[in-house]
C-alpha cells in the first residue's frame, strides 16, 4: 500500500515537467448535504481543491472533510490528468485519510481513455485499502460524442469477501461551452459495496441512484455548480444537494 502511494505521488508530481507552457490556476470549493431516511443524522461533505493546468497535464491537490455516523474524517488527495498517446488520456488519483474512522486509509483511482472516432473506450481500477480488507473495483466504459452531447455507460465490478458485485451507470452531458459549462444527468443500478458504519463496516447492497448537475461560468473567471441527487442503497435512502464555487485564472 505504501509502495503504491509513493509511486503514484512521484508520477503525479512529474506530470508538469513534460510541458510547462500556458499555466492556468483554478480553485474549487464544494459543500454537499445528504438527508437520510429514518431520522438518521445527515451526511456532510466539504471539498477544497487547488488546480494548476499545463499544456498537456493538469495537477490537483485537495482536502475533503466527511461527516457520517456522527464521526468525521479528513482526506488528502492528489490527482493528475495527462495526455498519453494519440487519442488517449489518463486520470490518476491518490487519497490518504489519517486516522480514518470509516473512509479507507488509502484509495487509488486510475482510468485510461482511448478515443476511436466519435467513440471513447475507458478502463479503470479503484483499490480501497481498509485496515482489515482491500476492496478492488474495476470498470469498463463506452462513450460517444454527438454534437454538444457526451453519452456514457459504465460497468463496475467490485469484489468483497470472495463475491463479485456489479453496477451499471449511465450519463448524458450537454455542453454549453466545453469543457466547463454543462448540464449533466446520471443514473445507475446494481449491487455495490458501501460503507455502512464506522469501523469501517462494509456491506454489499442493492443500489440505484439518479442525479442532475448544472455547471456554468457566469463571468470569465467565476463559475457556479449545483447538483441534486437521490439514491437508495438498501440501508440508506439519501436525498442530496451540492453547491460549488469555481475560480480560474
Amino acid at each position: 500500500m505504501r509502495t503504491l502511494l509513493v509511486i503514484g505521488c512521484c508520477w503525479l508530481l512529474t506530470l508538469p515537467a513534460a510541458a510547462q507552457t500556458l499555466p492556468r490556476w483554478g480553485l474549487a470549493a464544494f459543500y454537499t448535504y445528504e438527508a437520510l431516511n429514518e431520522q438518521r443524522p445527515a451526511w456532510h461533505v466539504g471539498y477544497l481543491g487547488l488546480q494548476r493546468r499545463f499544456a498537456r497535464q493538469t495537477l490537483i491537490a485537495d482536502v475533503t472533510t466527511h461527516r457520517r455516523f456522527n464521526r468525521s474524517d479528513v482526506a488528502l488527495g492528489l490527482e493528475g490528468w495527462s495526455n498519453l498517446w494519440t487519442g488517449a488520456y489518463g486520470n490518476l488519483r491518490l487519497q490518504y485519510t489519517p486516522a480514518a474512522r470509516f473512509l479507507p486509509d488509502v484509495e487509488a483511482y486510475l482510468e485510461v481513455y482511448q478515443t476511436v472516432g466519435a467513440w471513447e473506450l475507458a478502463l479503470s481500477a479503484r483499490p480501497r485499502f481498509f485496515p482489515d480488507d482491500t476492496v478492488p473495483t474495476f470498470g469498463l466504459a463506452l462513450a460517444r460524442y454527438e454534437g454538444d452531447w457526451y453519452l456514457r455507460t459504465r460497468t463496475l465490478l467490485t469484489a468483497l469477501a470472495g463475491h463479485l458485485n456489479w453496477t451499471q451507470t449511465f450519463m448524458a452531458r450537454r455542453y454549453r461551452q466545453p469543457p466547463l459549462d454543462f448540464l449533466d444527468l446520471q443514473a445507475g443500478f446494481g449491487r455495490g459495496v458501501e460503507i455502512v458504519d464506522v469501523g469501517p463496516v462494509l456491506q454489499a447492497v442493492r443500489t440505484y441512484f439518479v442525479a442532475a448537475r448544472v455547471q456554468r461560468f457566469v463571468t470569465r473567471t467565476l463559475g457556479l455548480s449545483v447538483s441534486l441527487s437521490y439514491s437508495n442503497d438498501d440501508l440508506f435512502i439519501r436525498r442530496g444537494v451540492s453547491i460549488g464555487l469555481l475560480y480560474r485564472r
